[in-house]
C-alpha cells in the first residue's frame, strides 16, 4: 500500500507571517499622505476600526471553515478509537493474567473491526499514514503499564482526533463555501471573482517590487537600466536596446524616453525570487517569510525615525533644501480632521485586503484558535505599523506637497526617505534599509500567486503545470509588457477598489451567514444536532456585513463621482438593500 501524504500543519508565528507579509502592499508607501490628509485623530481612529473589521471578518471565515468538519464523523471516530483502546486494553490485561501467547484480535475481535475500519476513514481523509506491521508486545512489560485507566483512553483518543482533523481547502476556500451555500452556477463568479482579486494585488505587488529595487539601483549606483525595444530618437534613428535611468521614484524610467516594455535588473530580481519561492508549499518557504517579516519590521520602525526627524527638522526650521520656512503652516497636520478625510477611508480599509489569500494557511492549522487568533493578530501588528509610518511622515508629506521642499516631486514614503540626507543624499544605513523593505514587499507575491493557483486547479480543473504558469510566471510577463506604462497604475488603482473591498470584506461575512442556514437545514432534516453560533453573535455579523458593504460602496461612488452627496445615497441605498 503507498504511503498517505504526511499532514502538513502551520504554526501560530507562521499564519501570523503570512497574514503580515501579504498586507505589506503598495498602500503602505502611501500613508504619509493618507495621515495628513485625514488628521492623526481620524487616521488613527480609521485604523483602529480597519483592524477591528479585518480581525472580525477573520474571525468569521475562520469559523465557517472549521465548522465544515462534519461532527458526526468525529464523534464516530472519537467512539472508535475509545472501543479500540479499550479493546486493547482488555487484551492485554487478559494475555497477562493467563500468560497466553496468543493474539489481541482472538480475544477481542471487535476491536480488530473497529481499528481497521477507523484507518480506513482516516486514510481516506489523507490523515495518517498507512499503519506499520503489527509488532507483538514485550513479555515483560509490566502489567501497570498495560492497563490503561479507561480516562486516560478518552484523552488519547479526543487528542487523536482533535490533531488530526482539519478543514478541507478544497471545500473550505472562498469558492468552496460559496458553492456549498448558493450551488456551482455562484461559485464560477466567485471563482473568476477571487483570480481577479489576486491579479490585481499581485501585479500591484509586483510593480511596487521591481520598482523599489530599481529606485534602490539609482539611489546607490546613480543609475538603473534595462532591456526594451529600441525607440526612434528625435532624428529619427533607432536608439539603443538598453535604456538607463538615473531617477530615484516609484516610476523610475517614466520620461526617461524608455518604452512602455521594459526588463528592467529590478523586475529580473523581483521575478526570480518570486517564481522561485512559488515553486515550494506554504509550509516550505516559512524560513524566508520570517526574515522578509522582519525585514519589513526593522523597516517600518526606522523610517517612522527618521521621518520623524525630518519633521521635528522642519518644524525647527534646521531642515536643509527648504524653500518656504513654512509660517504658513502648509507643512502642519490637523490633530482631529484634515482637509480630505473622506478619500482616506478607502486607502485605509484596502491596507487590510488579505483575507481572501488566508484560507490556505487557516486550513493547514492545527486548531480553529490558532488560525484566528494569528490572523487576528497580524492585523494589530499591521495596524501598529501602519500607525507609526503615517503619523511619522504625515508633516514631510505635507510640505513636499506643497512644494516646500526643494527637488521634491514625489510624495511617497520612498521618496521622502530619499530626501532625509538634503543634498548629500540619504545615509548608507537608510539605503540598506530600503533595500530591506524592497526585499520584504516580494513575500506577499507567492501567496497572492498560490491563491490563483489554487483556484484555477480547484475550481477550473487546470493541471498543475499550466496553473503554475498562469498564475506566477504570466503576471510578471505582464508587468514587464506594462512596466513603463502610465495606464497601468490607474488599472490596478480602479480594480483594486472595485473588486478587492467586496471580495475581501464582504463576501466572507456573507457567506458565513448563508451558511449557517445551509447546515442547520442539513443536520436537522438528518436528525442531527446542528452547530451554530448565538443569534447575538449572528445578529452582530449581520449588521457587520451591513456596515462594511455600504461604507464600500460609498468608497467607490465618491472615487468616481467626487460628490458627497451622491456618496452618501449610495451609503443608504447599499445598507437598506443588504439589510432585506
Amino acid at each position: 500500500m503507498a504511503d498517505a501524504a504526511p499532514q502538513r500543519y502551520l504554526s501560530y508565528p507562521a499564519i501570523l507571517t503570512l497574514a503580515a507579509n501579504t498586507m505589506n502592499g503598495p498602500g503602505i508607501t502611501t500613508l504619509p499622505n493618507v495621515a495628513g490628509d485625514a488628521g492623526l485623530f481620524l487616521y488613527i481612529a480609521l485604523i483602529f476600526l480597519s483592524v477591528s473589521m479585518a480581525a472580525f471578518v477573520c474571525r468569521r471565515m475562520v469559523y465557517a471553515m472549521w465548522s465544515s468538519l462534519d461532527e458526526n464523523d468525529v464523534a464516530g471516530e472519537y467512539e472508535s478509537m475509545i472501543r479500540v483502546e479499550s479493546g486493547v486494553m482488555q487484551s492485554l490485561a487478559i494475555s497477562n493474567r493467563e500468560s497466553i501467547d496468543v493474539g489481541t484480535d482472538e480475544f477481542i475481535p471487535d476491536a480488530k473491526l473497529e481499528a481497521e475500519g477507523l484507518t480506513h476513514r482516516e486514510q481516506e481523509r489523507g490523515r495518517l499514514d498507512p499503519p506499520a506491521d503489527d509488532e507483538s508486545e514485550d513479555e515483560g512489560h509490566d502489567e501497570a503499564e498495560t492497563l490503561l485507566t479507561h480516562e486516560e483512553s478518552e484523552q488519547n483518543a479526543a487528542a487523536i482526533v482533535a490533531n488530526r482533523l482539519q478543514p478541507s481547502i478544497e471545500r473550505t476556500s472562498i469558492v468552496g463555501q460559496s458553492r456549498e451555500a448558493y450551488g456551482r452556477q455562484t461559485s464560477v463568479y466567485v471563482a473568476l471573482t477571487m483570480v481577479a482579486s489576486a491579479l490585481a494585488l499581485g501585479l500591484a505587488q509586483m510593480m511596487l517590487c521591481a520598482a523599489i529595487l530599481d529606485g534602490m539601483f539609482v539611489a546607490v549606483g546613480g543609475k538603473s537600466c534595462a532591456i526594451g525595444w529600441p525607440s526612434p530618437a528625435a532624428d529619427e534613428s533607432p536608439s539603443s536596446w538598453i535604456h538607463c535611468t538615473t531617477h530615484s521614484s516609484m516610476k523610475p524610467y517614466l520620461g526617461s524616453g524608455a518604452p512602455t516594455s521594459l526588463l528592467s535588473i529590478g523586475w529580473a530580481i523581483a521575478a526570480t525570487a518570486s517564481v522561485a519561492m512559488g515553486t515550494v508549499a506554504l509550509d516550505e518557504m516559512m524560513s524566508v517569510q520570517y526574515f522578509l517579516f522582519a525585514c519589513l519590521v526593522i523597516s517600518a520602525v526606522r523610517f517612522s525615525a527618521v521621518l520623524k526627524g525630518m519633521g521635528d527638522a522642519l518644524e525647527n526650521g534646521t531642515m536643509g533644501n527648504v524653500v518656504d520656512e513654512g509660517s504658513d503652516g502648509s507643512s502642519a497636520v490637523s490633530w482631529l480632521v484634515g482637509p480630505s478625510p473622506f478619500q482616506t477611508v478607502g486607502p485605509i480599509m484596502f491596507n487590510f485586503a488579505f483575507v481572501v489569500t488566508s484560507p490556505p494557511s487557516s486550513a493547514m492549522a492545527k486548531r480553529e484558535s490558532i488560525a484566528y487568533r494569528a490572523l487576528g493578530m497580524s492585523c494589530v501588528v499591521m495596524g501598529t505599523l501602519y500607525t507609526m509610518v503615517g503619523t511619522s511622515g504625515a508633516r514631510v508629506s505635507n510640505a513636499v506637497r506643497s512644494g516646500m521642499i526643494e527637488g521634491a516631486d514625489d510624495s511617497n514614503l520612498l521618496s521622502l526617505i530619499l530626501l532625509s540626507g538634503g543634498e548629500d543624499g540619504p545615509s548608507v544605513l537608510d539605503l540598506c534599509i530600503i533595500a530591506l523593505f524592497g526585499f520584504s514587499t516580494v513575500a506577499s507575491v507567492p501567496v497572492y500567486c498560490l491563491l490563483a493557483k489554487e483556484t484555477l486547479i480547484n475550481d477550473a480543473g487546470v493541471a498543475p503545470l499550466p496553473s503554475f504558469l498562469l498564475s506566477n510566471v504570466l503576471p510578471w510577463i505582464l508587468v514587464a509588457l506594462t512596466y513603463n506604462a502610465a495606464f497601468f497604475e490607474a488599472f490596478v488603482n480602479w480594480s483594486g477598489l472595485l473588486i478587492l473591498g467586496y471580495a475581501n470584506f464582504s463576501i466572507p461575512l456573507l457567506l458565513d451567514l448563508k451558511l449557517k442556514k445551509v447546515r442547520w437545514l442539513r443536520a436537522m432534516s438528518k436528525g442531527n444536532k446542528a452547530h451554530d453560533d448565538d443569534a447575538g453573535t449572528t445578529a452582530v455579523t449581520k449588521g457587520v456585513f451591513v456596515l462594511v458593504t455600504a461604507s464600500i460602496t460609498l468608497v467607490i461612488v465618491q472615487s468616481i463621482s467626487s460628490s458627497l452627496i451622491l456618496s452618501l445615497v449610495a451609503f443608504v441605498l447599499a445598507a437598506g438593500l443588504m439589510s432585506n
